[in-house]
């Protein structure tokens, strides 16, 4: 009998405890450090073209690009600080979606590719997985 090998999506529920809060509190505030840190460089060279006198169309395009990074830091930022006001606001004992992992599966002639391709889910509490749901 033929057999093909699928990937499906697996959700990685934490249990939220306090370390698990204040690892990921701790992680996207390093985010957030690293995205402003960028975001500073690209105003610095901003403002070093502005003060440059000679506007070439190299100038004009190399400006534009530092206005998109500049635009996509400041997107990537907020983004990162709305996370950080959620994760603040994590309850204890609550569940948090926390990644999405690929996971092969087999699937053969008369299998029910709907029951094999369902919804996966693993809930883990401080990396030790207490139940997989599903699948």
């Amino acid at each position: 009998m033929t057999k093909i090998t699928l990937l499906r999506p697996v959700v990685v529920k934490a249990i939220v405890t306090e370390s698990f809060k204040e690892l990921y509190v701790r992680e996207l505030e390093e985010a957030l450090r690293r995205v402003e840190d960028l975001l500073g460089q690209v105003e610095t060279q901003i403002r070093r073209m502005e003060l440059e006198r000679q506007i070439t169309p190299q100038t004009r395009a190399v400006r534009q690009q530092l206005e998109v990074e500049r635009q996509r830091h400041e997107a990537l930022r907020a983004e990162l600080q709305e996370r950080l006001r959620e994760a603040r606001s994590l309850e204890l004992n609550t569940e948090f979606p926390q990644m999405t992992v690929d996971a092969q599966v087999e699937v053969q002639v008369g299998d029910n590719l709907f029951h094999k391709l369902g919804r996966t889910e693993i809930v883990v509490k401080d990396g030790i997985v207490m139940e997989i749901r599903g699948g």
